[in-house]
């Protein structure tokens, strides 16, 4: 009778070890299942959401125009740094046409994800609106703004050569100028507003498509001036190829200072305009420090925002990228994406007053 039971003993403790292991394999299905919802339901699909959505992926950051301006020295200088900060590999893509329009296109239309980036040209983007210009496939109010580098300032310049050697002899110009530009550029929008409230006959030569190509056309004499970032004009002006006229915004670094001593700037040349057009130019100046603005397209999950917009304020403050930024001068002062996204509201709000001269 004894002999008989155990087999029935020893069936019964294993049933239950398996419905006990079944029911522990379950639970934890039930918990991972509950792990997952949770980490996605505020973010995309299969995304965990924030530092987790960068680590170990390749992040594309687009540069809106061709090597050689300050959209790609930017983009380059952060690149590297921003990859080392999200244990991301970030590359470089230059797409240029249209200003910079075609490359802001491609970035807003890319999927909302972070992992595809780019600069935009804000200033530019907001006169192309004011103007009505076709091609603006995005709403500048709804992109995710990450940070601005640094404000970056302008200079009018003109062959060394020139009948034309100071600002007050271009306002004395009696035959039009010949001004090289790039159409829907924020060189293009400052040409048009400060040639046209300071009453200096001129024409416009916009058959440029890149920084490249009207550095190449200035240097070929095609024209007599050009309006540009510092960044990118100034080793001409440091080699004596371009002479400076006008500096538009702050300079920021002892270089730059050292290349424009004595040239005026916009805001000094203001009190030779009555109100309408001084406030005309003033939004233009107010307008040119929207450029170089780093950004992702709009619906970015706001964790995924606050990560980016952390890991480039934190490679702003690295001091190799500090100390690479002044052997490249290029100014660095790291402006934060909510700061950006206030500017461009209020940009958008007060730009009627460019309209005269833009349209």
């Amino acid at each position: 009778m004894f002999d008989n039971a155990m087999p029935l003993i020893r069936s019964s403790k294993s049933r239950t070890r398996r419905v006990a292991a079944l029911a522990a394999t379950a639970a934890a299905v039930i918990a991972l299942a509950a792990c997952q919802s949770g980490a996605t339901g505020s973010g995309s699909s299969g995304s965990t959401g924030g530092a987790a959505d960068f680590k170990g992926k390749t992040i594309t950051l687009i540069a809106p125009d061709s090597p050689g301006g300050s959209y790609d020295s930017y983009a380059r200088l952060f690149a590297p740094y921003l990859g080392q900060e999200l244990g991301a590999t970030v590359n470089v893509e230059n797409v240029a046409g249209a200003g910079t329009l075609q490359g802001s296109n491609q970035l807003a239309a890319a999927s909302p994800n972070g992992l595809t980036i780019g600069m935009v040209n804000v200033g530019a983007d907001i006169a192309s609106k004011v103007e009505n210009q076709p091609g603006q496939s995005f709403d500048l109010r709804t992109l995710s703004w990450i940070g601005q580098p640094a404000q970056i300032p302008n200079v009018l310049v003109t062959q060394p050569g020139s009948n034309v050697q100071s600002f007050s002899g271009l306002l004395q110009s009696s035959s039009p100028v010949n001004v090289l530009d790039i159409r829907n550029g924020i060189g293009d929008m400052l040409n048009r507003v400060i040639y046209g409230a300071f009453g200096v006959p001129h024409k416009l030569d916009t058959g440029f498509e890149a920084t490249s190509a009207l550095k190449q056309g200035f240097l070929a004499k095609d024209g007599q001036t050009i309006l540009e970032a510092m960044s990118t004009l100034y080793p001409l002006i440091s080699g004596s190829e371009a002479k400076p006229l006008l500096v538009i915004g702050s300079l920021g670094l002892s270089s730059y200072e050292r290349a424009v001593t004595g040239v005026p700037t916009l805001q000094s040349e203001l009190s030779q305009l009555p109100a309408s057009k001084s406030a005309a130019v003033q939004e233009a100046l107010a307008l040119s420090n929207l450029s170089d603005d780093f950004a992702a397209p709009a619906g970015l999950p706001s964790a995924d925002l606050t990560v980016l917009r952390q890991a480039f304020a934190k490679a702003a403050a690295l001091p190799a990228l500090r100390a690479q930024a002044t052997k490249e001068s290029l100014p660095l002062a790291w402006i934060s994406g909510p700061a950006v996204s206030g500017q461009v509201d209020s940009a958008l709000s007060a730009s009627s007053t460019i309209a005269p001269y833009v349209k």
